[in-house]
This record gives C-alpha cells, structure tokens and sequence, in this order.
C-alpha cells in the first residue's frame, strides 16, 4: 500500500543526498535524492546502500565521456577509426579499418593489451602454407575433402615424387616431414644435399595420373603442372593444357639438372 512520505535523516551515498525515504505503491523502500548536479532522482533504497547507485547518471555519462581516445592509433594491422554505442564487459567496441580493406569491431581493451591486431585476415594467411617446406615436403594446395575438418590438411609433395595428404599441425610440430619414405633412404647415398637412389629411380607414385613423374594434374585449374626437386630446391616448371607439355618441360629440366648429376656419380648407383 502507498504510504505517506516521511523525512529522512540527511544522508549521501556518492554524489546523491538524499531528500525523503518512503515506500512506493509496491511496498519497497525508495528514496528521493538530490545529485550534486543538482537534479533530484527517486532511486530505491537498496541501490543506495548497496552502492550501486552514486549519481542520477551524470556519473556515467561523465566516465564516458573521458574515455580513451583511440581514433587515429594504429595497432598491429587495424586503425581504430571510431567509437560505437556497443559494449563488452563495459568497454568500448571500435570501428577499425584493416590493411587488407576489411572492417573489425573490437573492444578498446583488446586493442590496447594487443589481443586483436587484424580483422582476421593475419589468421587466414598464417594458415596458408603454399609453397612452404617442412622436411623433404612441400606444401601444394589445401585437401578438398579434408577442408571442412580440423585440423586441416594439406597435399604435399615429397622430394621422392610421392603425394601425400598431411595435418597442418603435424608439417608445423616436425611429426611428418616425408611422405614415408625417410626411414627407407637412410642407408642410401646422400650427396650434394640430395639422395641419388631417389634421383636416378624411374619409379612413379600409383597415385599419378599424368603417368610422368613431376607431372601432376590440378582440378582447381584444371590444367597439367611439372615440378621438378633437387638438392633440396623446389623448381616449379609451369602449368600447361596438355600431359605432353608438362612431360617435356619435365624431361628438359631432367636434362639440365639431373643427367649431369648422374653421370657424375654413376658409379655409385648399384646395378640391381
């Protein structure tokens, strides 16, 4: 029930003095107070004395207003550009502009402490590992039917000519860097930083389709790519529309690398 106001003894919690105690029409315990700016604000009572309540919310709006300007400041890959209505954790959200022409909302506290420094897009390219070599692989494409697990994966080809499909974590940690087939050259001779069983071997991988070895075929381009490994170098030989093309820029290369290496040290080469 609605009861009478009643005076209160002079009290102030935070920038708010308060004027009258009551209780309103649903039985609980408010009082009328004064806030230092001068506006009088009703505000319950347990608030009060909980110290959840210290202003008629000039209080507030005064810390928002000395917030940390960021605009302009740079951190890593993204300027922040300008504050947002939104908040995490009280913090304020930015806009900020990405090197690579994207957009971010991230929160002052993070871009401060450095916990975000892209829109996303450093993840991305540290995840793309073309072109890289872990051991004897070097990493081709990612795997199409592995793309939507985790961990990725990723064909690679390894120095003897064999495809394989390998974890990204595993080429990073060092847990896979051949196809299978370092335990089995060990014993074999190494020279010039490359092993000549494996070079001078005719074999091909069961899983090439082009029937050539260091000719492979794409489906992203749909087109027939030749490689050629030696001593420890990755020589991309150029993308071709034909079988035939990619096997004689192969062959040509053989002739200029490899032939010259073999007859080098053909006398090493076991006959069996």
């Amino acid at each position: 029930m609605y009861m009478e106001k009643k005076e209160a003894h002079v009290q102030k919690f935070g920038l708010l003095t308060v004027l009258q105690e009551y209780r309103n029409e649903k039985g609980y315990a408010v009082c009328e107070c004064r806030c230092d700016c001068g506006t009088i604000k009703t505000v319950y009572k347990s608030n009060l004395l909980g110290g959840r309540t210290k202003s008629c919310g000039c209080l507030e709006k005064a810390n928002r207003a000395r917030y940390n300007d960021l605009c302009g400041r740079r951190f890593g890959r993204l300027t922040a550009v300008a504050p947002t209505e939104k908040r995490v954790d009280g913090n304020i959200v930015w806009r900020c502009d990405c090197d690579c022409g994207g957009t971010a909302f991230v929160s002052g506290r993070n871009l401060v402490r450095g916990d975000t420094k892209s829109c996303g897009c450093y993840l991305k390219e540290k995840q793309n590992i073309a072109g890289r070599r872990f051991g004897k692989l070097t990493a081709l494409y990612l795997d199409e039917a592995q793309e939507k697990n985790r961990p990725r994966k990723w064909i690679c080809q390894c120095d003897c000519g064999e495809l394989c499909s390998v974890a990204i974590s595993n080429l990073k940690n060092g847990h896979t860097q051949s196809c299978g087939c370092l335990g089995e050259i060990e014993h074999r001779n190494l020279i010039e930083g490359t092993c000549l069983e494996v070079v001078a071997s005719k074999t091909i991988a069961k899983n090439n389709r082009s029937g050539v070895k260091g000719v492979s075929y794409y489906s992203r381009t749909d087109s027939w790519v030749a490689t050629l490994t030696f001593k420890g170098e990755h020589y991309f030989l150029g993308k071709f529309d034909t079988v035939a093309e990619a096997a004689q820029a192969r062959r040509q290369a053989e002739e200029e690398l490899i032939h010259p290496f073999l007859e080098k040290y053909s006398h090493l080469i076991s006959d069996e």
